[in-house]
């Protein structure tokens, strides 16, 4: 992650997931002492919010944060000229890297940002968390898991607050401030909603209605990597111009306007390659082009919000993590961890059953599971996605198993006390930890004879002791950096 900061202007910079990028800045606003970060992944490295005189001082602060955005091409496009307005801001302000926990679960930089913390104490890492008293994964909810962003404490103390599009954040309350949730993130925790009530219905009439679809979960077509990027770039469109209406209407002493439009072009256009349909030449002219035409829309609307806010703010662009290659492997863990158990030899049934729908779902074509799935209210669509990839398991007889992860793979002990049906002695945690570890060390890619591992990391050494650290993995795997075609 990367920050910019200096005199009315100050820029966060994208990279790689980046723990503790604002979470130093809000530490330090607190009057807290900064912690020690460390990294995480998607893409290294993370950039650290610099607190200058004039933020510290009662000056607004305009917080821009693009989702995902990747370092090395804001930089390689800022010198090009194409993002004049970020480079702006990097020309007047101070560009810095803060390292972060990003490196070990990918998906709690923007929990660890909003509630200025560590995993260990808010236990949210994935928009589905291993619940150990239920043997089940469960989306995260304010009744066991809170997770309250700072900024909803702020008008306590004579701060005025707008927040559009946090991601990963619970829909607010009302309070005495103004918020958007969900309207145009790339991924919920829950429905959209906003303080006040009546204020999601009000930008809806003048900005319309969510302007994502639900992420595509299969290989597209030329014309559907067209339609992603032009979605992409209207949804920038959008967020900048609300943001703007909001920070004009509404008195603020910090504003944060979050865009996501960075982190769904990553996912969909990082790679190039059409594999479905046939192609034209102006179609492949304009894919190769499309992830810089969402950057450029994105500078766009960060130059129309920093106009907004005047020189008087103080402003901040930043990231908390990056995007690259997918070297995702996940899906082979759960057959790696069972033969490292040793699971099915010497005519032992294995400890997870192959079901007659495991076999049928594996007939149906990815794009019509995917589309299906679409369709279903939310809660049915997590009860798939936790069945197809979690359930089947033979407690009694599991010592270790895979929890819902993607990117990393995350492992859990079945601890006896811990786990309501756990089996193994806390005597042998650390034994069965290292075993685990070593084991899956020894696997290769068939292909290059490269190892499949490149790091493996144990809650022990990762995580301090907290409240949440329950529901954390107790292994995470880190694959090699070849892309997992």
């Amino acid at each position: 992650m990367f920050v910019w900061a200096g005199e009315g202007a100050g820029v966060a910079r994208p990279s790689v997931k980046c723990y503790r990028c604002t979470n130093a800045w809000l530490a330090h606003a607190r009057g807290r002492q900064m912690w020690p970060g460390r990294r995480i992944q998607h893409s290294p490295g993370g950039y650290l919010p610099v607190m200058t005189d004039s933020v510290a001082s009662r000056r607004p602060v305009l917080m821009i944060g693009l989702d995902a955005a990747e370092i090395t091409l804001i930089q390689q496009w800022m010198t090009d000229g194409l993002l004049p307005n970020l480079a702006a801001l990097h020309r007047r302000g101070v560009l810095m890297e803060l390292q972060s926990t990003a490196h070990w679960l990918v998906g709690a930089p923007w929990p660890a940002f909003y509630a200025s913390s560590t995993p260990e104490r808010f236990g949210m890492y994935h928009y589905l968390v291993w619940r150990p008293e239920k043997m089940a994964g469960e989306r995260p909810s304010p009744t066991w898991m809170p997770l309250e962003p700072f900024w909803r404490q702020l008008p306590g103390n004579d701060r005025r607050v707008i927040a559009v599009d946090v991601p990963l954040c619970y829909a607010p309350d009302a309070y005495d401030g103004i918020e958007l949730s969900g309207w145009a993130t790339h991924e919920l925790l829950q429905k959209p909603g906003s303080s006040p009530p009546d204020l999601l219905d009000e930008i809806r009439r003048e900005f319309g209605a969510a302007p994502f679809d639900e992420e595509s979960a299969h290989e597209l077509s030329a014309a559907e990597c067209i339609a992603v990027r032009d979605q992409c770039v209207e949804t920038a469109r959008r967020v900048g111009e609300l943001g703007c209406s909001l920070i004009r209407k509404h008195p603020w002493d910090l504003a944060i306007v979050c865009f996501s439009s960075t982190h769904r072009g990553g996912h969909l256009l990082w790679d190039r390659k059409i594999r479905k349909g046939r192609t034209t030449d102006v179609q492949l002219e304009k894919i190769a082009n499309a992830l810089r035409d969402i950057y450029i829309a994105c500078d766009t609307a960060v130059g129309r919000l920093v106009d907004q806010a005047g020189d008087d703010a103080a402003v901040m662009v930043f990231a908390l993590h990056g995007m690259g290659p997918n070297n995702d492997r996940t899906s082979m863990l759960p057959e790696m961890l069972a033969r490292v158990l040793g699971e099915g030899r010497d005519g032992e049934q294995p400890a997870r059953r192959t079901r007659l729908t495991d076999r049928l779902r594996k007939l149906v074509p990815d794009e019509l599971r995917a589309r299906v799935k679409q369709r279903l209210p939310q809660v049915m669509q997590d009860r798939l996605t936790l069945h197809w990839r979690s359930s089947g398991l033979d407690w009694s007889r599991t010592e270790a198993f895979v929890v819902f992860c993607d990117l990393d793979g995350y492992i859990r002990i079945n601890l006896r006390g811990r786990e309501r049906d756990g089996i193994v002695p806390v005597e042998r945690y650390r034994s069965l930890c290292e075993r685990i570890a070593e084991d899956l060390r020894t696997f290769k890619d068939a292909d290059t004879g490269e190892a499949l591992v490149s790091e493996i990391g144990f809650a022990e050494q990762i995580f301090a002791d907290g409240p949440m650290r329950q529901y954390l993995p107790d292994i995470v795997v880190r694959w090699n950096a070849s892309a997992a075609a």
